[in-house]
């Protein structure tokens, strides 16, 4: 093996691990609101944190705009401390098949792009006093959620092959919702949010939607 050829092997191994590097640090930065957020709840609160009656777990669909609009699922965690206060942790995969049928008719062929993203954000979700529309009782909440996001992204022609790039960086959102309980313990959610992200040291505003249901151990009482 040419040194040439050694090199341009130890480039290809070394990125992904840069990569992974990366991501694991923008991680890390996010998890410092965990403490954070525990140090301002009250202290009747903090017996709370380790109360897995307290736990919530859900999911469902989520949309992310640009990159020709992103689709996919959440997957969704949350503790709570008392009732109108929580810690969420959310988790996207969303993707988008792309074809740019434009240069179908030319030498170059069809052209696709594939996209995938991911993001870890955790962050409070604050609720307001319920609000009735009509007969739906709802319990609005504002969030801000930090994290880290990992997008992949491939290009194939007929005439040239396929290319691929990936990156990571820091994100954040703000934003709200709504809940709709269905029981004490079932919940259906929507929310929309100001999403922003990094990617290739660029910044990129997108938007972000989100519509699921949450299973919560503990009855919220008369809330429903």
């Amino acid at each position: 093996m040419t040194r040439e050829c050694a090199r341009h092997r130890g480039n290809q191994v070394a990125r992904p691990c840069r990569r992974f590097h990366t991501l694991l640090m923008h991680l890390g930065r996010a998890c410092l609101v965990l403490p954070m957020v525990v140090l301002l709840m009250p202290s009747r609160a903090h017996a709370q944190i380790f109360d897995l009656s307290n736990a919530e777990f859900g999911g469902g669909y989520s949309h992310v705009s640009g990159d020709s609009g992103l689709n996919g699922l959440n997957v969704s965690g949350g503790l709570w401390f008392g009732r109108r206060v929580s810690l969420g942790v959310d988790y996207d995969s969303v993707w988008n098949n792309s074809v740019l049928g434009i240069f179908s008719l030319t030498s170059t062929g069809q052209t696709t792009i594939s996209t995938h993203q991911q993001n870890f954000l955790v962050g409070p979700r604050i609720f307001f006093p319920a609000k009735k529309l009509t007969r739906f009782h709802l319990d609005p909440f504002a969030e801000v959620e930090i994290g880290a996001t990992y997008e992949s992204q491939k290009v194939s022609a007929v005439s040239v092959g396929s290319t691929s790039a990936s990156d990571s960086s820091y994100s954040w959102l703000i934003g709200g919702g709504a809940d709709y309980g269905f029981t004490e313990h079932w919940t259906g959610r929507l929310k929309a949010d100001f999403f922003r992200t990094h990617i290739a040291d660029v910044g990129q505003t997108r938007f972000r939607l989100g519509l699921g249901v949450a299973y919560t151990f503990k009855k919220k009482g008369g809330k429903y």
